[in-house]
């Protein structure tokens, strides 16, 4: 059942990710009220599967009130994308951390990893439609350089901004601020 679930959720991101990058060129939102930690929790608790095949471990730390207006079903691709490359990319023992905290009228939402990191002149362009980090075999991973670009376009759309920080080696951090209302 498991396993059924988490390839139907698979199967929707990439379907989501081929309409919305392709079709359409701007997604379009259905506002809803949500709770961003309950989408995390969604999210890790669909991917039980693969985080136990990669032996990683993952946290979810919340403080405040998380609670928004959002689209949820783009919300929660933004999330499953994070976490799976953050699943894709690590380095040995992955530790996955996220974060969601309320900041006055916004949610922050932090994942941070313990994978290989990004270097400094591949940081701005990770957002771009097709970029691929070329770094030696991680072109052995499946992908096509879209995860990143949807989830910058879904919190920009959103009003929100995204911000990376990472070290090669390292493991990279990124930072979402969503406004609480639409």
């Amino acid at each position: 059942i498991s396993q059924n679930e988490l390839q139907r959720l698979s199967l929707l991101v990439h379907k989501v990710l081929k309409l919305s990058m392709f079709e359409k060129k701007e997604i379009e939102l259905k506002y809803e009220p949500l709770n961003l930690t309950d989408t995390v929790n969604e999210v890790v608790s669909s991917m039980k599967l693969q985080i136990e095949k990669h032996h990683a471990n993952v946290s979810i730390n919340a403080e405040g009130n998380t609670s928004m207006q959002g689209d949820k079903l783009h919300l929660l691709s933004v999330v499953f994308n994070l976490l799976d490359n953050a699943l894709k990319y690590g380095n040995g023992n992955i530790a996955v951390k996220f974060d969601v905290k309320e900041k006055e009228n916004e949610v922050e939402l932090s994942v941070a990893d313990n994978g290989i990191g990004i270097s400094p002149e591949y940081k701005d362009k990770v957002f771009e439609k097709f970029f691929r980090v070329p770094l030696g075999n991680t072109h052995n991973t499946k992908g096509h350089g879209l995860g990143l670009s949807y989830v910058s376009h879904v919190i920009r759309r959103h009003k929100g901004k995204i911000e990376v920080e990472s070290q090669p080696g390292l493991g990279s951090k990124f930072l979402i601020t969503l406004p609480k209302m639409a």
